[in-house]
């Protein structure tokens, strides 16, 4: 039984210091971006708005289609951020482009052949924000995403089979464990609203 505790308790430790540092730089990220979107008083990540118009050929308007409008605005407006959304009906046409941190939205007026163009633009924070919720950053960065939550939840496995073989350390560092989940606990059905 000792050896089979020993080889747990080894490889736990092993994989527990690896893998947390492996994905270290990603919790540091996701902790401090966790910081600035429950702080949004910071200021850091304030939206700067600037609104123009854009002035559509005829027929392109009145035509429309994503593979045409969106290239087109793309290069006429030198916008850089991917097409994220698209919507047309007979009276108007909106595109939005967005990226961690940036959003232009063009709604065109096709009778009358132009366009307003609305950007937000929110700096590093506003970036780091929109990175941590994953808002229009891409199916890698999703996968980024879970694989640091996959990352955190394997270090903390390991970490509590690396206590399990520490026997002097075991029922104080599992008590304070319990007492930190019976804490969250409580303070979730005190202190937010139902």
């Amino acid at each position: 039984m000792k050896r089979v505790t020993r080889f747990v308790t080894h490889w736990g430790l092993l994989i527990h210091i690896y893998l947390s540092m492996a994905g270290f730089a990603l919790t540091l990220l996701f902790a401090v971006t966790g910081l600035t979107l429950n702080h949004q008083d910071f200021g850091a990540g304030e939206p700067v708005l600037t609104t123009s118009t854009v002035e559509l050929p005829a027929d392109l308007a009145a035509r429309g289609g994503e593979d045409v409008v969106a290239p087109w605005l793309k290069g006429h407006l030198d916008i850089r951020t991917p097409l994220s959304g698209y919507r047309e009906d007979e009276q108007q046409i909106q595109a939005t482009f967005a990226a961690p941190g940036h959003r232009t939205v063009v709604t065109i007026d096709r009778a009358a052949h132009n366009g307003q163009v609305e950007s937000e633009t929110r700096g590093l924070l506003g970036k780091l924000d929109d990175l941590h919720k994953g808002f229009d950053s891409g199916p890698v960065w999703y996968w980024m995403i879970d694989l640091t939550a996959a990352l955190l939840t394997i270090s903390a496995l390991s970490g509590m089979m690396t206590l399990a073989g520490l026997r002097h350390r075991r029922a104080t560092g599992f008590l304070l464990g319990g007492l930190g989940l019976v804490t969250l606990g409580a303070i979730y059905l005190v202190f937010v609203p139902q």
